[in-house]
C-alpha cells in the first residue's frame, strides 16, 4: 500500500455542519471569509487549535496581510473569539480560536427564518383550543378531525373558522354541525373574510325582515353609510342557519 494512502488517513477529516455551509453569506460572511474558518476548523481537528498567520497563508491564496486583515474583521464582527486560560502550575498561557460566536449567529439567523415560513400554517392546535374552551369540554378525535378537513381541504382560512365559532356561540348553538353549516353557507356567497361575513349576516336579517332571502354574494352589496354603520350591533346579528336551509 502506497505512503500517499497512509498519509491520507493521518490527514484526517474536517466536519462542519451543513447549516453554516448553506447559511453562511446570510449571516454576512464572504466566501473567502468562510474558507478561512474552514481552514481554522481544520487545524483544530488535529490539535492545533491556535495556528500561526504563516501556517494559514501556506493553505491560502491570499497572503499574510490579507489573512490578518480578514482574522480582524471576523473577530471586530462577532463572528470568532480568541479566548485563552493561563496554566497554574507552569504559568503558561494557551490561546484558541472560538467558534461558539459564529455558531450562534447562524443558530439565530435560521431561528429568525422560521416565522416567514410558519406563519403560512394554520396554528391547528390553537383552534382545538379554543373550541374546547367554547364548548367547555375536550373534542372527540372526530371533531378534531373536522377541524383540520375545514382548513386542509375545504380551504377555509382561521380567522373565518373562529368567526363561525363566535357566530354559533352568540346563537347559542354550540355544535359541529351548525359551525359547518355556518362555513357552507359562506362558501357558497364567496365569503372570505369575517368582515365579509359580517356584512353578510346584517344583510341577511334586513331580507329576513322583509320575508326575503338575498340573491347576491356579499361584496355585490351596497356600500354603507359610516353613519349607518355607526349604528349597528358589534357582534354578528342572529341568525339560525340550520333552519334557514333550503
Amino acid at each position: 500500500m502506497s505512503d500517499w494512502f497512509f498519509k491520507t488517513l493521518e490527514a484526517g477529516n474536517t466536519t462542519v455542519s451543513n447549516l453554516i455551509l448553506k447559511n453562511y453569506r446570510g449571516i454576512g460572511l464572504s466566501d473567502e471569509e468562510m474558507m478561512l474558518i474552514l481552514h481554522l476548523i481544520s487545524f483544530q481537528s488535529v490539535g492545533n487549535s491556535f495556528p500561526t498567520i504563516s501556517e494559514l497563508e501556506n493553505c491560502m491564496s491570499a497572503n499574510s496581510s490579507r489573512i490578518t486583515s480578514l482574522l480582524q474583521r471576523l473577530i471586530r464582527e462577532n463572528y470568532l473569539s480568541i479566548e485563552e486560560e493561563s496554566d497554574l502550575k507552569t504559568g503558561m498561557r494557551s490561546e484558541w480560536y472560538s467558534f461558539d460566536v459564529l455558531y450562534r449567529k447562524i443558530a439565530n439567523y435560521v431561528e429568525d427564518q422560521q416565522p416567514v415560513e410558519s406563519a403560512k400554517v394554520p396554528d391547528r392546535k390553537n383552534l382545538i383550543t379554543v373550541f374546547e374552551e367554547e364548548f367547555g369540554r375536550p373534542l372527540s378525535p372526530i371533531e378534531c378531525e373536522n377541524i383540520i378537513m375545514w382548513v386542509e381541504q375545504d380551504g377555509y382560512s382561521e380567522s373565518l373558522i373562529l368567526a363561525a365559532l363566535r357566530e354559533a356561540v352568540i346563537s347559542g348553538k354550540l355544535f359541529f354541525r351548525y359551525v359547518d353549516r355556518i362555513l357552507y353557507e359562506w362558501s357558497r356567497n364567496h365569503i372570505k373574510t369575517p368582515e365579509q361575513a359580517r356584512e353578510y349576516s346584517l344583510k341577511f336579517r334586513k331580507h329576513q325582515q322583509r320575508g326575503e332571502r338575498p340573491s347576491s354574494p356579499v361584496y355585490q352589496t351596497k356600500q354603507r353609510t359610516a353613519k349607518e354603520n355607526e349604528a349597528l350591533p358589534g357582534d354578528f346579528p342572529f341568525y339560525n342557519w340550520l333552519e334557514g336551509e333550503n
